[in-house]
């Protein structure tokens, strides 16, 4: 039975594989050039994380929604008009604003939020607030002609560096705006690229309480250049004159195996899958002791999958009791 489960794990993710390397073959994301790209890094390379995802001038918004969907100008937009709104939907917790709120993070190309509502109503009756984001080029924010999250990741390295760019400071501003109604903390749920987004989060923003990295993108110099989702992707790039040396000189910014938690690190779940390709369980070990007192499990299971999601909520309300309401 082991062996069957093991070899469906391996399947899904081969065929998920194949789907996103086919869609990559339409470059709908654009080109740019190997200079291009260079002078964006090189722009960069002076600056630290906390420049590159600044908090936008724009003041934090004051009309949060109380109950469902909630679309705003993005306080960073990066030129694709159908993108460049913030969208995000909230399920309050049994004390609205006094509650605590846990943004949801999805993954890339993710086509359902049918689980994450479930998973919101779960946590109101543990006691949280939920929102739900869709991240940059997925659900309200897919333009007509493309797949859902299909720009996100791609050879045009500086619209997948700006996209992250993008969703870190959008978190960062709504997070100012919750602050600013007297929510009493933050949680963040992430799943790969959600995870990875989260994962850069945490070293920008000190009020959140706990996070549940759930096979997050730590190391995007593997993502990019060794997993078998990447094959058409850095073949694009290389016809482009982009390195995996130029990638390299960004990763500092854009990688949270490069970062610091500004939270409490015991208070941080890593969860892996031990056939995952994108995310390799053992690059989440090395995160776990980069970040030490962190908690990390791994399972049975590709990069596709579902035991993550409630495995990590059981573990997470035995390992944080406090953080959840108590049955009366």
């Amino acid at each position: 039975m082991s062996f069957l489960k093991d070899t469906l794990a391996r399947t899904i993710d081969g065929a998920s594989f194949a789907f996103v390397n086919a869609l990559q073959l339409r470059r709908r994301a654009g080109r740019i050039t190997g200079d291009q790209f260079r002078a964006y890094v090189d722009h960069w390379a002076q600056h630290s994380p906390a420049d590159y995802f600044a908090m936008p001038s724009a003041q934090p918004p004051a009309d949060l929604p109380e109950h469902g969907p909630w679309t705003r100008p993005s306080p960073h937009p990066i030129g694709w008009a159908a993108n460049d709104h913030l969208h995000l939907h909230y399920w309050p917790g049994p004390c609205g604003w006094n509650s605590p709120v846990m943004f949801l993070l999805h993954g890339v190309m993710s086509v359902s939020d049918v689980g994450y509502r479930l998973w919101a109503q779960t946590l109101n009756r543990l006691g949280w607030g939920a929102m739900f984001f869709h991240l940059p080029f997925h659900y309200g924010r897919r333009p007509p002609w493309i797949w859902t999250g299909e720009p996100a990741l791609s050879a045009n390295f500086i619209l997948t560096c700006e996209a992250i760019r993008q969703a870190v400071i959008e978190l960062r501003w709504v997070s100012a705006a919750l602050k600013a109604k007297g929510v009493p903390h933050l949680g963040l749920w992430g799943t790969s690229y959600g995870g990875w987004i989260g994962g850069l989060l945490l070293a920008l923003e000190s009020n959140l309480s706990t996070a549940w990295l759930l096979e997050p993108i730590a190391d995007a110099d593997h993502a990019v250049w060794e997993s078998p989702a990447a094959r058409v992707l850095r073949h694009q790039a290389r016809q482009d004159g982009i390195t995996r040396d130029d990638c390299r000189r960004h990763l500092r910014l854009i990688c949270p195996a490069h970062q610091t938690p500004m939270i409490r690190t015991d208070r941080i779940l890593l969860f892996a899958g031990t056939f995952d390709r994108i995310a390799p369980a053992h690059q989440l070990r090395c995160l776990h002791q980069k970040w030490p007192g962190s908690i990390y499990r791994e399972f049975r299971q590709g990069h596709v999958g579902y035991q993550l999601m409630p495995e990590s909520l059981k573990l997470a309300r035995t390992s944080f009791p406090d953080l959840f309401l108590q049955p009366s």
